[in-house]
């Protein structure tokens, strides 16, 4: 008999980039109707809905009144509420005293149900600010139903607010010592967890479905006088001052056009918070997972950012930016950023597929940049051996028999 089980997530697919994406790429391969997800529905993203990202599963929203159990999007009340309280300083403190113990009981009072009407065998939780690991775990003790829990990031440690951090730590030790099953995205997050507590945790790398066709050796040619270089994601704190790096190196190049092309869902208004200005060198777009496979490959360099000197070095030395797996099988030099502390800069020169700049130095970059655009002979190495990586290690198909093997046996 096959088991079934119920998926808790604050940020479920489809969205155009991050954790849902990779959610996505993955459980697509799962058996159809061995899950079902409750998510929010604050949480789905409307540029991907046209694309038919879906999961072939029942969706369930925690934050609608209604019972939804097909994937469209509405003006709920939940998002109303939030659109409100972001305006005044007070009412967002109030807000997440709230939520910090709505969202859970909420998860919970629907979650019960779903449990009894599609008979899940057992729990998965991804990880997301604290709700969703936190209402996992309320389910399993109200349920008795096991689960095991997945990591896209570091939890307790992680940039959460005040509430929800102090939440982790006292939640994080009962998650890993009551979890079935433990996954997380690199091996730095897997040593840190296993030495922690003394657990087995599985890696399973963010994926990508492979193409049919290998790359060829043919380097694709520039078509025009712009080198572009491309971004695309979310920018927040953890990427923000790394691409203003890259930003000054840029304005210091003569010898070609070169602009940086950032494709985020975020407003340009969010952007300017962080620093990040449209210019002669810099354009804002956007775009759908579908366009991103085009825009990726029409670039002539893909750029992988995380920043230096935060307050949160773990976070950012565990992480794994899920958008480095589709920049592998591009056919294009990728150019990473980043602490020589952190996981990807450590990933990267050990497979020797992206150049990378360690240290904050503007003219390391602008010499980093200049050879990605005359050095074929580099370009060549580091575009064959980043799709060696995505074969040994991102394949969505094979990462995806391996989660259901730990999963469903």
């Amino acid at each position: 008999m096959n088991k079934k089980f119920l998926i808790i997530s604050s940020y479920a697919p489809p969205a155009i980039s991050g954790s849902p994406l990779m959610m996505f790429n993955i459980l697509k391969h799962f058996p159809s109707q061995s899950f079902c997800i409750l998510t929010s529905h604050f949480g789905i993203n409307n540029k991907a809905i046209k694309d038919g990202n879906w999961l072939n599963a029942k969706y369930f929203y925690f934050d609608s009144f209604t019972n939804i159990t097909t994937p469209h999007k509405e003006e709920t009340f939940f998002q109303q509420c939030k659109s409100f309280v972001k305006k005044n300083l007070l009412l967002r403190f109030l807000a997440r005293i709230f939520f910090l113990f709505y969202l859970p009981i909420t998860i919970v009072k629907r979650g019960r149900k779903i449990i009894k009407e599609e008979h899940i065998d057992f729990l998965l939780g991804y990880s997301d600010y604290g709700p969703a690991l936190f209402a996992t775990y309320l389910l399993h003790l109200f349920t008795k139903k096991p689960f095991s829990i997945y990591l896209y990031d570091l939890y307790y440690k992680n940039n959460f607010p005040f509430l929800y951090g102090v939440l982790a730590y006292f939640l994080e030790k009962n998650l890993f010592m009551h979890a079935q099953r433990i996954f997380v995205m690199s091996e730095t997050l897997q040593r840190y967890y296993q030495d922690k507590y003394g657990r087995d945790v599985i890696v399973i790398h963010n994926s990508i479905d492979l193409p049919n066709i290998e790359l060829g050796n043919d380097i694709k040619e520039r078509c025009s006088n712009v080198v572009k270089i491309v971004f695309t994601g979310t920018i927040y704190w953890p990427q923000a001052e790394s691409i203003k790096n890259l930003i000054m190196a840029i304005e210091q190049i003569e010898e070609f056009n070169v602009q940086l092309w950032l494709y985020t869902p975020h407003t340009s208004e969010i952007l300017h918070e962080q620093g990040i200005f449209e210019g002669e060198h810099v354009v804002f777009s956007h775009g759908s997972p579908v366009e991103m496979v085009r825009v990726q490959k029409d670039a002539d360099i893909l750029f992988v950012p995380l920043s230096f000197n935060t307050k949160f070095p773990l976070l950012i030395d565990t992480s794994s930016p899920g958008k480095f797996s589709e920049y592998l099988i591009s056919g294009v030099p990728i150019l990473v950023h980043a602490p020589h502390s952190s996981y990807i800069a450590e990933y990267a020169k050990l497979n020797n597929c992206a150049l990378v700049v360690d240290e904050e130095n503007i003219k390391i970059l602008k010499s980093s940049i200049l050879s990605l655009v005359t050095d074929r002979k580099i370009v060549k190495i580091l575009t064959k051996n980043a799709w060696d990586v995505a074969v040994r290690n991102h394949n969505a198909l094979r990462n995806s028999l391996l989660l259901q093997e730990n999963l469903l046996r």
